[in-house]
């Protein structure tokens, strides 16, 4: 594997869509994590939002627990993992459920809210197109009062995962049909994580899925000049103590 990144991000729909087919059946499932999500932005925004856009919306599990929760939820996702969020869309929910399958780098919504979510997906791009998202978080999503929650992944776990590699068998009865392998690289240079799976009787087919990494210092200053202020860092809950392989950040309008 080459350690070396382009512009393009043609990568991202292949790796989720692809990585989706294996893991789907077993992971289209509400857990503790989704109810954590919802508790995490009622706690931050101080109420329940009544308008909420989650970016990489994976399989839907999360916004519809939103939803559920009487909040009006948007939700986009570029790969085919959407296509598993269908099971979603077709239930009552107290708030509108909304799944666009589409690329929010480059989507134009007429609509802003009360609060943006991106979880566990921040860094899949260069820091440019980093600053560009938020950028268009600020000038065209957010509501005045709004304010963005997003994780941030962290570069000292991932450090010391650098040559990790794991063989994780299949589980027909849990939903893994795929008995798949995992090595994970990070690059001190590019300050990026790469993420490679593969399924075992396949070993030249590769998916890589590569994440910036940023320490808390270099987010403040990726910020600078987006028209946001970051208000609050945490992990797990608690102010930042790099225990986690990703903490979260609190933005708002500045």
């Amino acid at each position: 594997m080459t350690l070396k990144l382009t512009s393009s991000m043609d990568w991202i729909k292949i790796f989720y869509s692809n990585t989706g087919k294996w893991w789907g059946p077993a992971e289209v499932k509400i857990t503790d994590r989704d109810y954590k999500r919802l508790e995490t932005v009622k706690r931050l925004y101080g109420s329940l939002p009544k308008t909420t856009l989650e970016l990489g919306s994976s399989y839907g599990n999360t916004a519809s627990v939103f939803a559920d929760a009487g909040i009006d939820v948007t939700a986009i996702e570029i790969s085919d993992r959407a296509d598993f969020a269908k099971k979603y869309a077709g239930k009552k929910h107290k708030g509108k459920l909304v799944f666009i399958k589409d690329d929010f780098y480059k989507i134009n919504l007429s609509q802003k809210y009360d609060v943006v979510c991106y979880w566990n997906g921040f860094g899949i791009g260069t820091d440019e197109d980093q600053k560009k998202l938020l950028i268009k978080i600020a000038q065209e999503w957010l509501k005045p009062k709004g304010t963005l929650i997003m994780d941030v992944q962290n570069p000292y776990i991932w450090k010391k995962w650098n040559g990790d590699k794991e063989h994780k068998k299949a589980k027909p009865d849990e939903g893994y049909n795929y008995d798949i392998w995992q090595e994970i690289k990070y690059d001190r240079n590019e300050k990026r994580m790469y993420d490679t799976w593969w399924e075992s009787d396949k070993p030249k087919i590769k998916y890589t899925q590569t994440i910036r990494c940023y320490t808390s210092k270099e987010i403040s200053s990726l910020v600078n000049g987006t028209g946001l202020k970051i208000i609050y860092k945490e992990v797990k809950g608690k102010l930042i103590d790099w225990k986690s392989h990703e903490y979260l950040v609190q933005l708002t309008l500045e």
